[in-house]
């Protein structure tokens, strides 16, 4: 039975499912819609999650806001970090975000050249 104020497992793997699925495999257009709305659904929990923290009421783990950054939501993030000033003195939580982008920006990197080596 799901508690009040949380998502339920289902629900949240099938939305993380279909902003990654939507990001790699559907195209240019809808990836690109994919990782809209997983940036969303990453924005709606470092608020709830900040939200959360003022009431003191139970948590959404770091762990679980890291895997929402790491498959796609990287905006809703800095968006909840920079204006909401969520984690943003978390130091350890900081230094997990930071990596995670920069694997990104690496893999980014990577695809380009790769397609840049493929095409020429």
């Amino acid at each position: 039975m799901a508690q009040r104020g949380r998502i339920p497992a289902g629900l949240g793997h099938f939305l993380v499912a279909f902003g990654v699925g939507a990001a790699f495999n559907l195209g240019y257009s809808y990836g690109l819609i994919g990782l809209i709305v997983i940036s969303f659904i990453t924005l709606i929990a470092f608020i709830l999650d900040k939200q959360k923290s003022q009431g003191r009421s139970r948590r959404i783990a770091e762990r679980t806001l890291l895997w929402f950054v790491a498959v796609g939501g990287t905006l809703g993030a800095v968006v909840g970090i920079w204006f909401f000033r969520h984690k943003s003195q978390k130091t350890t939580f900081l230094q997990g975000f930071w990596l995670i982008v920069g694997c990104q920006v690496v893999g980014l990197l990577a695809v380009g050249l790769v397609r840049n080596f493929l095409v020429n």
